[in-house]
């Protein structure tokens, strides 16, 4: 922690007239926390799964050898869509016979084929002194034994306040949605976000004077975002600002 502060240090005082007053290390209060989610994935429908649809709506279809005796196709290639196309709700069995549902007539009307919802889940870092989610879980994460920031309960904020448009931004800026020419993968559920740990990540904070403006400002270093952190710099400035 002290090569850092010593690193940072140069950094700001490379800048003319800038003098650092004082300098502290302590703990931002994050959670690190899982979200799950679903996507669907949409292809161009292939001519066999048409002709299938097609034959569904035209004639009785009480079995999937049916259909393949018709099209003079292997049994085993028909009976792997018929169980593709029950799985993804386009098809479903009334009575005696198979019949397409809206999602397969509205699937064969585009020519889209959606395939079943597969989930998933990513792990990210909130912050309830920012009251947002500051990044993706990294592969490593800069630990060291810090006091608490001296704001820290001053936000007992939860991750349950956090909306789902917070949410579906952060997957997608994880790049958890591709289009690849006619393969649309997109995110079609988003699940409630669950806490799995609570974790100190330790920050490095400078008050700052500048000679030039005859003014003093925080700056803030967060090693999880490995970037000067605006937000917390403002709250320090206007809240608990370090002094001699």
């Amino acid at each position: 922690m002290d090569l850092l502060r010593k690193k940072l240090q140069q950094e700001l005082e490379q800048q003319p007239d800038i003098h650092i007053q004082q300098s502290d290390s302590w703990g931002l209060p994050v959670e690190l926390i899982k979200i799950p989610y679903t996507t669907i994935k949409r292809t161009t429908m292939d001519i066999l799964m048409k002709m299938i649809l097609l034959t569904i709506q035209r004639l009785d279809v009480s079995e999937p050898k049916v259909i393949a005796d018709f099209l003079a196709v292997e049994p085993l290639f028909i009976e792997n869509l018929f169980n593709k196309m029950e799985a993804a709700q386009m098809i479903k069995l009334r009575k005696d016979s198979f019949e397409l549902t809206s999602v397969g007539v509205n699937q064969l009307q585009s020519g889209i084929y959606e395939h079943p919802p597969e989930k998933a889940e990513k792990k990210f870092y909130y912050s309830p002194c920012h009251n947002s989610i500051l990044c993706e879980q990294p592969e490593k994460v800069f630990t060291a034994r810090v006091k608490e920031f001296r704001l820290a309960k001053k936000f007992p904020r939860s991750l349950q306040e956090l909306d789902y448009e917070q949410l579906r931004v952060t997957l997608l800026a994880t790049r958890v949605e591709v289009t690849e020419g006619s393969l649309q993968n997109v995110v079609d559920k988003i699940e409630i976000p669950q806490k799995l740990e609570n974790q100190h990540i330790p920050c490095v904070e400078f008050y700052v004077y500048n000679r030039a403006e005859n003014s003093y400002f925080t700056r803030v270093w967060n090693t999880l975002t490995e970037e000067w952190d605006e937000h917390l710099e403002k709250l320090l400035d206007d809240q608990a600002p370090l002094r001699k």
